[in-house]
């Protein structure tokens, strides 16, 4: 069984939200139709909130993806396929265990 998730995560899990939203569109590679629905060009950025919530949706199991937060190999071939997608902020996230 997965960790289990916080109180905020279960609530946009529950309510599938645009934080889930946005989330789960990065882990099932969707993100194109993120960005077509927002406005901001600034939301059209893959943030560390939304890596966050991805990774804690891996962990608890509720969904599934191809992609591998867990490992440097795995966060490189995040960052190589989403790259300028990726906010500066969440590409720091991204590699802030390795460095």
């Amino acid at each position: 069984m997965g960790e289990p998730l916080k109180p905020r995560d279960m609530q946009s899990l529950l309510t599938h939200d645009r934080r889930y939203q946005r989330a789960a569109a990065v882990l099932n590679d969707q993100w194109q139709l993120i960005i077509a629905d927002e406005d901001l060009p600034y939301r059209q950025q893959i943030t560390a909130d939304d890596l966050q919530f991805a990774q804690a949706l891996l962990r608890s199991q509720t969904l599934t993806s191809r992609w591998d937060f867990e490992s440097y190999a795995g966060v490189q071939q995040i960052c190589q396929h989403f790259g300028s997608q990726l906010s500066p902020a969440a590409q720091r996230w991204l590699v802030r265990p390795y460095l």
